[in-house]
């Protein structure tokens, strides 16, 4: 079976549960990777969506705290009226199987109602319901493969890039919005067009309303010790995330690793302290502190330190911080730039970036401790500019220094995105 008509087998699957769209839909191609189609709406306004209590439009304008806001910043937004959404001829389905929290899938449609009418962010033009299972229907954004153009970018093309992306994050975080999620998979940029628009709010929530969500469709592992082979060559770490109030050495908490040879449980400890190192990550105050109930919500090597560091209040600060890794991913020209797999692997790369003192006080900062060996954790770590040097010296042409110029400004920017403190 083709992929055209495996699509077409599924949205006939859809249209069995939401028979309204029979007629109206045909399927054009799959958008991305995982639930979504994007489908062609022939007959837009065939479809009568007035009577249904799903509808996702919402009151027809803001509040007035909002539009104080909005006139405060120089935000404009097009307000939601009956023509608004007149003439859309593709449109892409988003599948939600409820399979972990109704309350995340309402907080989804409840956000995207509220951000309606900004150019830079998405549009909800309808949601439905069956059963398990909710549809989410938005006009399709014609778009590039970030992993097509990423790498030939001038620095004209990366002012656009961010111009965009930043407008879409200050019209997110105007609400109290924290997105939680960005990346470039759900930053869909035209080149041509030199735009882009925030997608996927899926995991994104209100300030002050923080929930830890445990799904499947990310990363969220159980609090407790950690055995990790780390990516960097020669180097075996450990993470272990325990209560610091414990009166046992640290050694006693490291666990045993596998090995070809016959050694004792001590003498395996010590191979692994002396030649390959370790990371201790404790909660200071564990005895007055239950648990550690922070959203960890996100995507691996996009996540702030805060969220590592499971800090339980957490604020739209971790957006940008996403936002700079897609800034160095750009400059480096490596994709993704940071690679870990677990936490552990998170915590080994910051330590390589940014130095074991930092780390140490930065720990502290979060009433954390933070303590490692590992060879390659140095005290000072890395500055951003002699480490794009090294990996891409033709980003710093000696011949044009209004370019060289141009190319510090963009380190100054990176600098003040990936800033560890937040």
């Amino acid at each position: 079976m083709g992929e055209l008509e495996a699509l077409q087998k599924e949205l006939n699957e859809v249209l069995k549960k939401f028979p309204m769209f029979e007629g109206i839909l045909q399927v054009v191609d799959r958008v991305g990777v995982g639930n979504e189609l994007n489908l062609c709406r022939n007959e837009l306004n065939a479809f009568d969506d007035s009577n249904n209590t799903d509808s996702a439009y919402g009151s027809r304008s803001p509040s007035p705290i909002m539009t104080n806001i909005e006139e405060k910043h120089g935000i404009k937004r097009k307000l939601v009226d009956d023509d608004v959404f007149k003439g859309i001829k593709d449109v892409a389905i988003k599948k939600i199987i409820i399979n972990y929290s109704v309350e995340r899938v309402a907080e989804e449609i409840s956000i995207l109602r509220e951000l309606r009418g900004y150019n830079s962010i998405i549009q909800l033009l309808s949601a439905h319901r069956y059963e398990d299972e909710v549809i989410l229907i938005t006009p399709h954004f014609e778009h590039d493969r970030f992993r097509d153009f990423y790498q030939k970018m001038t620095i004209e093309d990366i002012k656009s890039y961010f111009r965009s992306l930043f407008e879409a994050l200050r019209d997110t975080h105007s609400h109290n919005i924290v997105h939680r999620d960005v990346k470039p998979g759900n930053f869909l940029y035209n080149v041509k067009e030199k735009k882009g628009i925030l997608v996927d709010f899926g995991l994104a929530e209100r300030l002050g309303t923080s929930k830890s969500y445990h799904d499947k469709g990310h990363d969220v592992p159980n609090v407790g010790t950690i055995q990790v082979i780390n990516r960097f060559p020669s180097v075996v770490g450990q993470i272990s995330i325990e209560p610091s109030q414990s009166n046992k050495p640290a050694v006693k908490r490291i666990r045993t690793l596998a090995s070809s040879k016959k050694l004792t449980k001590q003498q395996m400890i010590e191979e692994l302290w002396t030649k390959r190192g370790f990371i201790d990550l404790d909660l200071k105050g564990y005895e007055n502190k239950p648990g550690w109930k922070a959203n960890r919500a996100g995507t691996r090597g996009f996540r702030a330190p805060e969220v590592l560091f499971r800090v339980e209040n957490q604020t739209n600060a971790i957006d940008i911080w996403s936002a700079g890794v897609i800034l160095i991913t750009i400059l480096s020209h490596h994709y993704p730039f940071f690679k870990s797999t677990d936490d552990a692997d998170a915590f080994y790369e910051l330590g390589i970036l940014f130095g074991k003192k930092l780390m140490h006080d930065l720990a502290t900062e979060h009433e954390r401790y933070f303590r490692t060996d590992i060879p390659l954790i140095y005290d000072p770590g890395l500055r951003f500019d002699k480490l794009l040097h090294t990996m891409r010296r033709d980003l710093f042409p000696k011949d044009n220094k209004q370019l060289l110029n141009e190319v510090y400004n963009a380190i100054d920017l990176l600098n003040r995105c990936l800033e560890p403190y937040p």
